[in-house]
């Protein structure tokens, strides 16, 4: 099955000690995260959210998720760290996660930006809910935006809102108007995760959560797998 191919394939591995400032964190930015581990670095996370230690496993969160954001990982890396390291901000950012987790709306969501000091930011927020919750939220990116807007008129009979992309790829989230639509392709892709992992926990001996169908989808969209509808 191209479904169970494409998660087996998944090659996400980040250097967290390429981040420059990795010497002012003695005990943390020192791993490479190899796609095999990722599952245990979410739990990592999760089990930080009430802990001191949470702004800077945050930063590695971060710092992860745009690795390849050559131009701007380290800057949003050290923000975030800087931004956490006030209890009224941690504990903003902690409210935030469990709120929007609980009931996943633009309002909410807009929260979590702030509570992230991104208030333009789409995919690393999105990011902390995932790894908080990852049986029922996915991550998103370039990737997964191609993929979505491109596939999902096979997928899925109700037609939800595509990705609005910039020309390289990039979501937008420049106007008012580009936050709402990709938040409502968020909740359809959402939706099409929950539903495909129910769908792929009968078909296959691979336990599968959201996360994991947004995985499958990333590599496949990466190396030109097509995924069966099921």
């Amino acid at each position: 099955m191209n479904w169970k191919d494409a998660r087996d394939k998944y090659d996400w591995n980040v250097n967290l000690g390429a981040y420059i400032h990795a010497a002012e964190h003695p005990g943390y930015f020192n791993r490479t995260i190899t796609a095999d581990e990722v599952s245990n670095f979410e739990t990592y996370f999760r089990s930080s959210i009430d802990k001191p230690s949470l702004r800077k496993i945050a930063g590695e969160v971060c710092y992860w998720k745009n690795s390849r954001n050559y131009l701007a990982r380290n800057k949003l890396t050290r923000d975030l760290i800087n931004h956490l390291e006030q209890v009224q901000n941690r504990t903003a950012f902690i409210d935030a996660i469990f709120a929007l987790a609980k009931k996943p709306s633009l309002e909410n969501f807009k929260n979590l930006q702030t509570a992230c000091d991104q208030k333009s930011g789409f995919a690393t927020p999105l990011t902390f809910l995932s790894f908080f919750l990852p049986e029922k939220f996915p991550m998103v990116d370039k990737h997964i935006a191609y993929w979505w807007n491109r596939n999902k008129f096979r997928f899925d009979n109700q037609s939800p809102p595509d990705f609005a992309q910039r020309e390289d790829g990039w979501i937008k989230t420049s106007t008012k108007a580009n936050i709402e639509q990709n938040w409502n392709a968020y909740l359809g892709w959402t939706c099409f995760c929950v539903d495909y992992a129910d769908r792929l926990n009968k078909h296959t001996e691979r336990q599968w959560r959201a996360r994991d169908v947004e995985m499958a989808v990333w590599m496949s969209q990466k190396k030109t797998i097509t995924l069966e509808r099921l």
